[in-house]
């Protein structure tokens, strides 16, 4: 049994996880950047209470941004594990009431990810997107320094989110590593997001 991703194109309520679109980033955050400076693309936003308990009653929010170019495939590369990191960008914020997206390169499409209960048994082979769960790599287990992983995603069930985007992680799967005391912090750093190519 565990807690399975579930991957929609349809609209996200305001409580849902999503793909794509923007993030309610506060001003006083500075949209993510690459090495090179580049703004990176926000990729997936989850409410802070699917990790932490202690966050049930505040609006906190956990973002993914990537570097990203429509129809190329650079990217791959800049998210593998590399010493721990990687060129992705965590972000923790307490939400704002609106939506920025000062990408380079914006996803418009924008779909719902919500959490579903699923009886299958959970293993080392289970390469299905979940929360939490055991660990199931796609190559070599990846090493954090801090924290451990949170969310692991299929490519082919972010498709499902972002229709006009396909291939986001090719059929490979992302990793999101929270740090331990992420929820007691705010802004770039909290963790870390890998992709795996088979």
């Amino acid at each position: 049994m565990f807690n399975e991703l579930i991957f929609t194109c349809e609209a996200p309520a305001k409580e849902d996880a999503y793909a794509g679109g923007g993030a309610c980033l506060p001003d006083d955050l500075a949209w993510p950047c690459a090495p090179d400076g580049a703004l990176l693309t926000h990729l997936l936003a989850f409410p802070g209470h699917w990790f932490s308990a202690a966050l049930i009653d505040r609006d906190y929010w956990v973002s993914v941004f990537v570097p990203y170019l429509p129809g190329e495939v650079g990217h791959y590369r800049k998210l593998r594990s590399i010493s721990g990191s990687s060129q992705a960008i965590v972000v923790g914020y307490v939400r704002a009431s609106s939506e920025r997206n000062e990408a380079a390169q914006q996803i418009s499409d924008r779909g719902a990810v919500w959490l579903g209960l699923n009886c299958d048994a959970d293993d080392d082979e289970n390469l299905a997107s979940k929360l939490d769960g055991v660990d199931a790599w796609l190559q070599s287990p990846v090493a954090s320094a801090s924290g451990r992983r949170r969310v692991a995603i299929y490519g082919g069930d972010l498709d499902l989110a972002l229709a006009r985007h396909k291939g986001m992680l090719s059929d490979g799967m992302g990793y999101l590593f929270l740090d331990e005391d992420f929820s007691q912090r705010t802004g770039a750093g909290i963790g870390r997001f890998f992709l795996q190519l088979g």
